[in-house]
């Protein structure tokens, strides 16, 4: 069996995208001839909280290298917290004595954290070891160049001149470009010459349904709203950052229509927004709130900005009445949450750009109702078909489970995502 390091600063028991999408991966990778070990973080050295019950979701026998990293309270004194660069150096001494002895075929690096990547080039130059770069978010983000000069901080236009200088050293030997959705993908191989579109591969995140299985054997309690209290409970977890406020205020108008023309459905409507914001310190950063007070619905619409634990965000999935997907006016936005909103097999309503990958998942396994808007034709000229789909989906009964073509679902499992990264690894080393 061949093997693969993976290089996870952030790992369970994180609940943050990248933790996930390294568990899914690796909990499947062996079926497929892959051995890996995950090369992380002691989860003291994190600046966020996490839950370790999720440790129960990893897979057995699974090898796991835990190392130190510098402490945050020492390097943010020089403006630096970033995970990343705080445990690179026990990531190099690790990863540099795995190699050596001979016990790594492979290198996977998910980034973000970033800077990580460059250790699949120091490995390949010093072993001629391949390495494969996993884009969950872009390293050179271009729309840095877009903010007006007043925005353009000290240390976000060092971050950007780094991605600048690094990312063209991490990938002018790389093997594979991998990433959640080709749009992603696309950036990369069109800002360099040398790779090609068959250098890159489109890998979303897929949908664990074991993750979904433990919940209902050890159910957590619902932190966010009661359950029995007679209400029709609508809700969204994930980001709301600016690029989906059209949206945003698309459903709340359609909510106001829906009051007015409909009050018995509209009045045990409420929709709540959890996990808003990034930031550390989110408890007062609303996103949603202002946007509802605008159209007066405060009084439906519940926020709570600071992201919660991911066992407590599939609790809240499976206890809600029905769940949303918001999207952005960027085109190639791939809502992962998806997988988990199908999985919870909860009614569902996506208002999404008409490019999103969300469509076609959701067209073909039937698990959701899809509102799609473009450049054209905005959210705003959505409202009415918004507000007939929520009707409908409050006029369902308590439980309702929509009839998902699971059959059709099988292509978004975790297990078929590995199965296309394993393919890539194979591929790679064949060239070696």
């Amino acid at each position: 069996m061949k093997r693969v390091a993976i290089i996870g600063p952030d790992f369970t028991p994180s609940g943050y995208p990248p933790a996930l999408r390294i568990r899914f991966f690796a909990q499947h990778l062996q079926e497929f001839g892959w051995r890996p070990t995950v090369i992380t973080v002691d989860p003291k050295y994190y600046e966020w909280s996490v839950d370790f019950e999720s440790e129960n979701l990893l897979p057995k026998g699974l090898e796991i290298i835990r190392t130190p990293a510098f402490s945050a309270g020492i390097t943010r004194k020089v403006g630096i917290g970033d995970i990343g660069i705080r445990s690179l150096w026990y990531h190099w001494r690790i990863i540099r004595a795995l190699c050596r002895e001979k016990k790594v075929d492979l290198l996977f690096i998910p980034v973000p954290p970033y800077l990580p990547a460059v250790l699949g080039r120091l490995i390949y130059q010093s072993f001629g070891i391949p390495y494969v770069i996993d884009y969950i978010d872009p390293w050179v983000n271009d729309a840095y160049k877009k903010l007006p000069k007043s925005q353009r901080r000290l240390k976000r236009t060092i971050s950007y001149m780094f991605s600048l200088f690094l990312e063209p050293i991490v990938l002018k030997k790389v093997g594979h470009v991998v990433g959640v959705s080709k749009g992603t993908t696309d950036l990369v191989i069109a800002r360099y010459p040398w790779l090609k579109d068959s250098d890159a591969t489109e890998v979303p995140y897929g949908g664990e349904a074991g993750d979904f299985d433990y919940l209902r054997k050890n159910p957590r309690k619902n932190q966010v709203f009661n359950c029995e209290d007679g209400l029709l409970h609508i809700s969204y977890i994930g980001a709301c950052v600016p690029d989906m406020y059209p949206t945003i205020r698309a459903l709340f108008s359609a909510v106001r229509i829906g009051k007015d023309q409909s009050p018995s459905v509209f009045e045990r409507l409420r929709l709540h927004f959890v996990g808003t914001t990034y930031a550390a310190n989110a408890e007062n950063m609303h996103q949603v709130v202002p946007l509802a007070r605008e159209m007066e619905l405060e009084n439906i619409v519940d926020e709570h900005p600071q992201r919660i634990a991911y066992l407590d965000a599939l609790q809240l999935l499976l206890d809600s009445h029905a769940l949303l997907l918001v999207g952005s006016n960027r085109p190639h936005y791939t809502a992962s949450k998806v997988f988990q909103c199908i999985l919870a097999r909860r009614p569902l309503l996506a208002v999404v750009h008409e490019e999103s990958s969300v469509v076609l998942i959701l067209k073909k396994t039937r698990a959701g109702d899809v509102v799609t808007f473009n450049s054209q034709d905005s959210p705003e000229g959505k409202i009415e078909k918004i507000r007939e789909h929520l009707e409908a989906i409050l006029s369902l009964p308590q439980g309702y489970q929509p009839p998902v073509l699971w059959d059709a679902f099988e292509t978004y499992t975790t297990r078929s995502m590995t199965a296309w990264l394993a393919h890539v690894f194979d591929k790679v080393v064949s060239r070696k």
